[in-house]
């Protein structure tokens, strides 16, 4: 800057102390060449700055992102449904096209806390109505709905004790939906902790979890202690000094995990109580009994380098009905029972029960991008009953009372996106799948009193999924 002044002063004595006799050419050539180191200063101080701005900005975005990591998933999906019913009409709803967006963020708060989030939309095209469904608690970001946004996931990781078994608390909306094994599915990693045929969807609670690999020596071993809310009554009804308030749903878990000294196995077992279920009937909501679910399921992921998934999980469900009933649809229904009116109130335990089995085959053809092909299959009993409601897949297979098959094509396009196209085939031979009221009935003996219950149900789809 010093120079770029002294420059400007000599310039203007020069300019003064010409003499008559020099000639203005000579005049014009002194004034042009100092203007020109002038103008040469201007530039290069002009360019230090602006190195030295991006230098600052540099640092700040590295600072903002070393905070906050962000990533993406964002999927466009069309579906086509062919459907039978108990009177053994068919119809078609065809070409159903949906966006999901989800935003993934997570932070090292300090060593021993992190932060993880997942803001989503999920929207069928050109729909701005909000679905009834999405909004309920579990289902918040997992049904289309119009393109708000849900929080599905919010929780801290809290190292409390660290040592030969190091305890970590989960607080917060948990990593409760789109579990194992849904990732062989949906082509990425785990990406939550809980069995998917009994648990999926979003929920809020605290976890306790107990590594111990390094005390035990065994791979993967820990033990998780769970407490959440199944329903939380805000009304005024459920305060001090009124009475007769809806009783919260309190939901105790226990899980063990271990792998089985395989790479890439997983063993967990679970035990579940889900105390004072409500029946979620508008205008005569209610306590109806306690459930309880069993669970187990073995993984393994690319089977002795074969490129061979497979995975199994078996689980029981326990409903005990407390004989209370809520009106729906002209009938008293409680906890997977039907009651007249003027009737006895069963509570008569319901014991149900599932299993989900499948595998998925990784083709090595490098020209292809290695795509793979997968088959699953699951069938529940007249009885079971899970709580899957949140689950990401429009049929909540998983819920099935009777069979299910699908069979599936990956197609990866790079590193971070692909293609899938799929099939589903379910065959109902039990009503009410995926529902905690009412006596499930054979489908076959239903024909007469309600037509329209839903026997068969198949679902083409065809997604593309990117991931970064």
């Amino acid at each position: 800057m010093k120079k770029i002044i002294k420059l400007s002063l000599a310039t203007s004595l020069v300019a003064l102390s010409l003499t008559a006799a020099e000639s203005n050419t000579e005049l014009m050539d002194k004034i042009n060449g100092l203007q020109k180191q002038i103008n040469e200063l201007k530039a290069s101080q002009s360019d230090s700055n602006d190195a030295l701005e991006e230098r600052i900005d540099s640092v700040e975005t590295s600072t903002m992102v070393d905070k906050i990591n962000f990533g993406l998933e964002f999927r466009a999906r069309v579906d086509s449904f062919e459907s039978q019913d108990a009177a053994g009409t068919q119809a078609t709803d065809n070409n159903i096209w949906s966006n999901r967006l989800r935003l993934n963020m997570d932070s090292e708060i300090t060593d021993d806390m992190k932060f993880t989030g997942r803001l989503v939309m999920y929207k069928n095209w050109a729909d701005s109505n909000i679905n009834v469904f999405a909004g309920a608690d579990p289902m918040q970001g997992r049904r289309p709905s119009d393109s708000g946004l849900f929080v599905e996931r919010a929780y801290v990781d809290w190292t409390v004790l660290k040592g030969e078994v190091p305890v970590v608390l989960t607080l917060g909306r948990q990593p409760s939906s789109d579990g194992p094994s849904h990732q062989f599915k949906d082509n990425t990693v785990r990406k939550a902790t809980y069995s998917a045929l009994s648990f999926d969807g979003a929920a809020d609670g605290i976890v306790a979890t107990a590594n111990l690999q390094k005390a035990s020596n065994v791979d993967g071993l820990a033990l998780r202690v769970g407490y959440g809310k199944g329903y939380q009554d805000q009304s005024a009804q459920s305060y001090v000094g009124n009475p007769g308030g809806i009783a919260d749903s309190n939901v105790l878990g226990v899980f063990l995990d271990s792998g089985l000294g395989i790479n890439g196995s997983l063993l967990q077992l679970s035990a579940v109580q889900a105390r004072d279920v409500v029946s979620n009937v508008p205008g005569d909501n209610k306590n109806i009994g306690d459930i309880m679910l069993y669970t187990a399921m073995l993984e393994f992921t690319n089977l002795a380098n074969s490129g061979l998934d497979i995975f199994a999980h078996y689980a029981v469900s326990q409903a005990k009905p407390n004989g209370d009933t809520s009106l729906y649809n002209g009938m008293n229904v409680g906890l997977l029972s039907t009651n007249m009116i003027g009737t006895t109130v069963s509570t008569d335990q319901k014991n149900g029960s599932a299993f989900w089995v499948g595998a998925r085959y990784t083709m090595q053809i490098e020209s292809m991008n290695n795509p793979r092909f997968g088959v699953e299959y699951n069938k529940g009993s007249e009885n079971w009953f899970s709580f899957t409601q949140g689950s990401n897949d429009l049929t909540n297979k998983l819920a099935t009372r009777g069979s299910a098959y699908e069979v599936y094509y990956i197609q990866p396009i790079n590193r971070y996106a692909h293609l899938r196209l799929g099939a589903q085939m379910i065959d109902y031979e039990y009503t009410g799948s995926g529902y905690q009221i009412g006596a499930p009935m054979k489908v076959a003996d239903v024909a007469s009193l309600a037509p329209t219950t839903l026997d068969k149900l198949n679902n083409y789809y065809l997604l593309f999924n990117v991931a970064y």
